[in-house]
């Protein structure tokens, strides 16, 4: 099987995007509980810790850390393959509107200041299954668009229509069908054979036959 990108994609859906950007949510969610489990337990210990003492407004040291970390899985996925591990799941990939490569400032700015304004009220996210090229608040600030990766394989030429094969074995593999047993003709009699034949005959009967002195 030849396999090759498709020239024209289609761009992916709300729902598609939904389910994605949910995987990545989960997966960036277990590994950030894994670090704020223990720091929880030393903020009842400790609670004047630098770590988790609110430092802007009512956010710590820690807080800021981890949202640059979750932050960083979306930028450096997205700007080295194209796709986080949820996109890659569902098929998906950013790629910039004019056809050229990602530039690392392009995606810093989709994934951190294009998110947030996409996520007030929901507004930017609902504009995905409002037009055309599914395209957020964040992907039209940027010039991105996010399109299926289809692998297909190249289909052959059209050709002349050919009769289906007499027999059609498991999983449509074709078998040349069996040929009929061949018949010996029967030699074809000549009739100047049959008259030497009778004449002969009756030459051997003729003194049998005749009278006998």
């Amino acid at each position: 099987m030849q396999s090759q990108e498709n020239n024209n994609p289609a761009c992916g859906g709300f729902f598609v995007r939904l389910a994605a950007y949910l995987i990545d949510l989960l997966l960036v969610g277990t590994m950030l509980l894994i670090v704020k489990i223990p720091m929880f337990f030393v903020r009842l210990s400790h609670p004047d810790n630098f770590l988790t003492s609110p430092l802007l407004f009512r956010f710590s040291l820690l807080d800021i850390l981890l949202y640059l970390a979750a932050s960083a899985y979306f930028v450096i996925l997205t700007y080295q393959t194209g796709a986080t591990v949820g996109k890659r799941l569902m098929n998906l990939r950013v790629v910039s509107v004019d056809g050229g490569p990602l530039t690392l400032l392009n995606v810093l700015y989709r994934e951190t200041v294009g998110r947030y304004l996409s996520s007030l009220l929901f507004v930017g996210y609902i504009l995905v299954g409002l037009n055309n090229e599914k395209r957020g608040l964040h992907d039209m600030i940027c010039d991105t668009k996010v399109v299926y990766v289809c692998k297909c394989m190249q289909l052959p030429p059209r050709r002349a229509y050919q009769p289906m094969p007499a027999y059609m074995p498991y999983y449509g593999q074709p078998v040349a069908p069996v040929p009929p047993q061949q018949v010996p003709a029967a030699p074809e009699r000549n009739p100047a054979d049959d008259g030497s034949a009778d004449s002969g005959q009756e030459g051997a009967d003729g003194p049998a036959d005749g009278p006998q002195e």
